[in-house]
């Protein structure tokens, strides 16, 4: 099982949008397949990570976005789920 935060960003209108995606991080979680119905609990301390604050379609030209995405590995199986996280800034 692995779990890696991928940053991804939009810039430019359409047509000529540009992409580019990059992984902050990686863990490997466990090795070997989960038992089938198992809770396996995911602590994910982000204090070391270069992260910067969700931005969503800034004048219409520029978005980032970052992604949690697992991936499980069963067998002769794999299964990817993809979740997008919003990261807010705090000005306290």
């Amino acid at each position: 099982m692995e779990l890696s935060i991928i940053r991804h960003e939009t810039t430019g209108a359409p047509p000529n949008q540009c992409n580019k995606s990059e992984t902050i991080t990686k863990f490997e979680i466990m090795g070997g397949a989960s038992v089938r119905d198992e809770t396996i609990p995911i602590h994910l301390l982000l204090g070391g990570f270069d992260l910067t604050p969700t931005l969503r379609d800034v004048d219409k030209k520029f978005s980032m976005r970052c992604y949690l995405n697992l991936v499980l590995i069963g067998e002769n199986r794999h299964h990817f789920k993809q979740q997008i996280t919003s990261f807010h800034q705090d000005l306290a």
